[in-house]
């Protein structure tokens, strides 16, 4: 009786494990895909999104690209915004589970440049903050079909300097907490 049980007991351990590592990898939308092709980023044409620098989403994207490779997170990371003949073509499935391809499409949905004078003559308070929103959006590169998508809003504050940074430095701090944000999730969700 009680080697019937120790065996039940051993079933039901490996049924269990077995479970919850395909719930696992269900709840991993983005787990088996080895390549990554990130298009062109893109800004929404709104008055959400109407002070946004212009060429600053080009820079995004350059700083995701190359965090993305740093990053080793997937083995072959595709600028898709150079049309070059050394770039390998967008890779489909073979039959014999050949390498998966995601395609990265960037939106950016809102921005608010916030005031210098009230992050300065507010500081340390969370007054007039620089803000950008983005829409990360993932396709299967064979079927064009969505796989996972996602939005996060990066904020400027004050700093140590109490507010005051030039423009470059308020968008470079964004496009950094916008990569930080895209990178978190990606290894969230792998």
């Amino acid at each position: 009786m009680k080697r019937i049980s120790i065996f039940a007991l051993i079933l039901f351990a490996c049924f269990v494990s077995t479970a919850w590592e395909q719930q696992q990898k269900a709840g991993k939308p983005l787990a088996g895909y080895t390549a990554i092709r990130v298009e062109p980023f893109t800004v929404e044409n709104s008055p959400l999104t109407i002070d946004f620098p212009a060429g600053e989403e080009a820079n995004l994207q350059l700083s995701a690209i190359a965090r993305l490779r740093a990053s080793g997170i997937f083995e072959t990371v595709i600028d898709a915004s150079q049309k070059s003949s050394d770039q390998p073509p967008p890779s489909e499935p073979s039959a014999k589970g050949g390498p998966r391809t995601l395609i990265l499409s960037v939106t950016i949905v809102g921005f608010n440049k916030g005031s210098s004078g009230a992050r300065f003559m507010t500081w340390p308070l969370p007054v007039g903050v620089s803000k950008a929103k983005a829409r990360f959006v993932f396709r299967d590169a064979a079927n064009n079909q969505d796989v996972f998508r996602f939005e996060k809003e990066a904020k400027f504050r004050a700093t140590a300097s109490g507010g005051l940074a030039t423009k470059e430095e308020q968008m470079s701090h964004i496009k950094g907490g916008l990569v930080d944000a895209l990178l978190k999730e990606i290894q969230r969700n792998r």
